[in-house]
Formats: structure tokens, C-alpha cells, sequence
């Protein structure tokens, strides 16, 4: 019989401080599965890919490691974490982690219903709210929906379904801009055609990259950025880096400024 090596935590922490108002209305962005930074070089990787983005969208990432400070002494980013389950011989904890010059002005995290197997542990997902850059004619108050997930992986299609239907459900009442990105274990046809259905009813529009598909994902692609109410000026796949067992990708994006009205 296999012991269970995790224990459910399904928290919220944040740390470091922002260091700006607003978003935009240039947005740099950097979207990334950690792989737990167990790779040798992914701090110095991690360090040098930050130092430009307003936005961080980190996959299993970790808390309660020799990392830490990294976070908590940030002047930069303000960094929230999602934890969704604790080694209990490690005590580190894993989840996703969002980083932003800018404090969310709201935030919501979410567990998985269903648990992966063996050792049942969920998946997370972290959704907040951050204020844009105000055109003259930009509504006041307006804010970017940012929502970072890990999908649930190893399980039958209605249960990765179900974990992708609440990731949706947090875009619901959102009537502004909005950026969905994060690894959503896409591996076979059936998981991406459920997952472009919903990004079609959601009026979302996909980044289209250059990448090299990955012989561990089974040659699909796992990362995906979706948006809405944005410009895409740049995308880049950083091929060059292999300190994670997914390669990290640079977005730039713009807001817009709202139609006159007439």
C-alpha cells in the first residue's frame, strides 16, 4: 500500500509589496511551470526573466523553501499564493503563484473537486483583479481579470472537464478584460476540444506561439494564454531554457482604450 506523501492545505499568502498603481497600458507578462524548482539554474533563470514583467503566472510553484525570500523581500511584485497540498516530510507546499507590480485589488482562489490519483491531491486555480492604466474615456474603476490555473491531470475526461468548467466559471461576471493563462494539461484531442469550446463561448481569443512540442508532454502543448479586451503586441517561447520541464513564455500585451461614444 502506497502512503500518502501530501496533506491538503487549500490557502492564501501573500508577499512582497507592488511597486506601481496601475497595470498598462504596456504589459509585460511571463507565464511559467516551475517544475517545483527542483532543476538546477532555475533561480538564475527565474530572476533574470522577472526583471522586465509586470505580470507572473507561476505553475507548481512552491512555499516554505530555501526560495522564500525571493518573495517575501520583493520591492517589485506583490506575490500571492494558491497552495493546494503540503509535503509532510518536506513541509513545502505546492500551488499556483501570481506576481504583479501592481496590489490586486481582489483576489479568489479555488481548489479542484476531484483529486488526482494515488495521492489525491487537487489542483488550484488563482484568479485577481488588478486596476489598468485610465485613458481619458476609460471607464472608472475598470480592472484586468487575471486568472492563473493548473488543471487537473491523470484523470478521466469528465473530471478534467468538470476542474475546466470552474476555472470558466470565474469569468463569468467579469465584463472587462481579461487574461487566462496557465498549464491546462491539454495532452490529447478530446482535452483541447473542450477546452477551445470553452474559450469560444467565453469570447476569448488565443495567443498563437512558435514553440517546440516536448516528447514528456506527449508532443502537445500544455500552456496556453487566452485573452480578451487586449492587444497582443509579442510572444516568445524561451527554447533556450531548460532549468523547468516546460519552457517559459514572454507575452506583451496593451490595453485598449474603450470606443468614443458618439
Amino acid at each position: 500500500m502506497i502512503k500518502k506523501r501530501y496533506s491538503k492545505v487549500e490557502s492564501l499568502k501573500f508577499m512582497g509589496s507592488a511597486s506601481k498603481q496601475v497595470l498598462g497600458p504596456n504589459i509585460e507578462i511571463l507565464l511559467w511551470n516551475v517544475f517545483k524548482c527542483k532543476k538546477k539554474g532555475w533561480l538564475k533563470d527565474f530572476t533574470s526573466l522577472i526583471q522586465d514583467k509586470d505580470l507572473i503566472l507561476l505553475q507548481e510553484a512552491i512555499l516554505n523553501s530555501p526560495f522564500d525570500n525571493l518573495f517575501h523581500k520583493s520591492s517589485q511584485h506583490q506575490w500571492i499564493m494558491a497552495s493546494s497540498f503540503r509535503n509532510v516530510k518536506t513541509n513545502i507546499e505546492t500551488g499556483v503563484k501570481t506576481g504583479s507590480t501592481v496590489a490586486a485589488k481582489q483576489q479568489y482562489f479555488s481548489v479542484s473537486t476531484y483529486g488526482e490519483p494515488i495521492t489525491q491531491t487537487k489542483k488550484m486555480l488563482l484568479a485577481a483583479e488588478y486596476p489598468l492604466f485610465n485613458f481619458e474615456t476609460l471607464a472608472p474603476g475598470q480592472t484586468l481579470l487575471v486568472v492563473n490555473a493548473h488543471v487537473i491531470n491523470f484523470v478521466s475526461i469528465e473530471k478534467f472537464r468538470a476542474h475546466l468548467d470552474q476555472v470558466f466559471q470565474t469569468l463569468k461576471h467579469h465584463a472587462g478584460p481579461v487574461l487566462l493563462a496557465g498549464d491546462f494539461n491539454t495532452w490529447n484531442g478530446k482535452r483541447l476540444k473542450y477546452f477551445n469550446k470553452l474559450a469560444v463561448s467565453f469570447s476569448l481569443e488565443k495567443v498563437d506561439m512558435i514553440r517546440q512540442p516536448r516528447l514528456n508532454h506527449l508532443f502537445r502543448h500544455l500552456d496556453h494564454i487566452y485573452y480578451r479586451g487586449l492587444e497582443v503586441t509579442d510572444s516568445f517561447v524561451h527554447t533556450e531554457i531548460h532549468s523547468s520541464d516546460h519552457y517559459p513564455i514572454s507575452l506583451s500585451i496593451r490595453t485598449l482604450a474603450p470606443p468614443l461614444m458618439t
